[in-house]
């Protein structure tokens, strides 16, 4: 979303900053915000508690990334932003953003911005429907490679470091199975722990496992 950040401030919008500790909540579950946040630096998990308690992670966003445009016509927010490391939000409010819209350079990148994010959270929802909760583990850790990934060789370190629970949120599962998971890939050589914790991992044998979990034959 680097598009949508360089038209907003080549516009000169008026806009503030807040900065969010690491699990800090930028607001309460069903608040109607009104504001569109864009990050400067850092990362958000969009998060969703049901009545019972059961935390979802509906998303991982990193810099350059935005989120809040689902509360702009009064409607309460289906998810709790929360900061899953030190982060910094860049704060619209709507009425500077509908006013940005009427130039049409800023609403063309935005509309863009909103086509590829549509794409994203149908690509999540059809992993949720179509693959088991294995699978599903190796496919969002492809993703984080590509979000927040840094490629050293073969491999790509994933600079987010999340716990047990985090993936367990996302994927739909208990904290002891992505253990099991974890331990799974790591015997495949897809993924191994550097010095530091972080997970380093292999994209093209995730690939492989994927293709050989959904029945395909790796091209090449």
């Amino acid at each position: 979303m680097k598009g949508i950040k360089s038209t907003l401030y080549s516009q000169a919008a008026p806009t503030r900053r807040v900065e969010l500790a690491d699990g800090e909540l930028l607001h309460q579950p069903g608040a109607t915000d009104g504001r569109v946040y864009l990050i400067e630096s850092g990362a958000i998990c969009l998060e969703h508690y049901s009545p019972t308690g059961r935390r979802t992670i509906l998303d991982v966003l990193s810099a350059n990334e935005y989120f809040g445009e689902d509360s702009l016509p009064g409607m309460p927010s289906q998810y709790t932003p929360a900061a899953i490391t030190p982060t910094r939000l860049i704060v619209m409010e709507s009425a500077v953003l509908h006013s940005l819209l009427r130039e049409a350079n800023v609403f063309d990148v935005w509309q863009h911005s909103q086509i590829l994010k549509a794409r994203r959270h149908r690509s999540l929802l059809l992993q949720h429907v179509t693959s088991d909760s294995e699978a599903r583990l190796a496919m969002r850790l492809l993703d984080l490679t590509q979000i927040f990934g840094t490629r050293t060789g073969q491999d790509i370190q994933i600079g987010l470091k999340l716990r047990h629970e985090d993936y367990a949120a996302m994927i739909g599962t208990t904290r002891s199975r992505v253990g099991l998971f974890l331990q799974r890939f790591t015997d495949r050589k897809m993924i191994r722990r550097a010095p530091c914790g972080a997970i380093v991992a292999n994209p093209r044998l995730i690939v492989g496992y994927i293709m050989q979990r959904m029945g395909l034959r790796p091209t090449g």
